[in-house]
Order: structure tokens, then sequence, then C-alpha cells
């Protein structure tokens, strides 16, 4: 490879258009006036939220990609497994999202945030990517 572009427009660009897609979607579908109380904009701000999560994900993904990189366990993925694996990890993340018990406190909130963020990253690659 003598560019990082195949890899890296997928790694970053695949999470945030997901997010915004059903940031969107929800917006038109269900109406974000319970995250704002009908203060401010709705879609605006769940925008600014989707685009926040979508970030931090594909920062995970990038991560795990190094990871996995430097353990030469997996290559760099381009084309359509990079886009495959990086639309998938919000999904992936909203399902443990949604097994994984409430947090308590601030530090098991953090946890439980971000957690499954790296989880679904690493996941995605593992499943996904392919071997050297």
């Amino acid at each position: 490879m003598t560019s990082l572009r195949p890899w890296l427009m997928p790694t970053l660009l695949g999470p945030l258009l997901v997010m915004w897609g059903v940031a969107t979607l929800g917006a038109f579908a269900i109406g974000a006036a319970a995250l704002t109380h009908g203060t401010v904009d709705d879609w605006a701000v769940l925008m600014m939220w989707s685009t926040f999560f979508g970030c931090t994900m594909g920062v995970f993904l990038v991560l795990s990609d190094v990871f996995l990189l430097a353990s030469k366990t997996r290559q760099l993925p381009t084309g359509g497994r990079a886009w495959l694996s990086s639309m998938l990890v919000p999904f992936l993340c909203y399902g443990l999202w949604m097994v994984l018990p409430p947090p308590s406190t601030a530090l098991f909130l953090m946890l439980w945030m971000f957690g499954p963020m790296g989880a679904a990253a690493f996941a995605s690659r593992m499943l996904f990517g392919s071997r050297p």
C-alpha cells in the first residue's frame, strides 16, 4: 500500500455516516424532543452527539488497527471490507450497550460508554480484516 487514504477514509467516515444517518432518521421518525425538552433545535443536537460518538468510534478503529498491525495479526483493511467493518461498529456498540447493565458511578459510566466502542472496533476488525 502506497497511500493511507484507502484505509483512513472508510475508517473515519464509516462510523460518522452511520451515526449521522441514524440521528437524522431518528429525528424524522421519533423526534428528539425527549433529549432536549424542545429548548433547542433537536436535529442539530442529535447531529452534535452523533458526531462525537462517531469520531470516538473512528479513533477506536484506528487504535485497534494500529494494535493489530503491530502484533502482525491483521493487515490494514481497505475497500469493501474496510467500509463494512467500519459501518458495523455503531450497531455493535449499540447492541453491547443494550446488553450491559446501566452504570452506577462516573467511572463505570466511562467504562460502559467507551468499553463497547473499543470491543466493537476490535471485533469488527478481527472479523473482517485480512490476515498478513
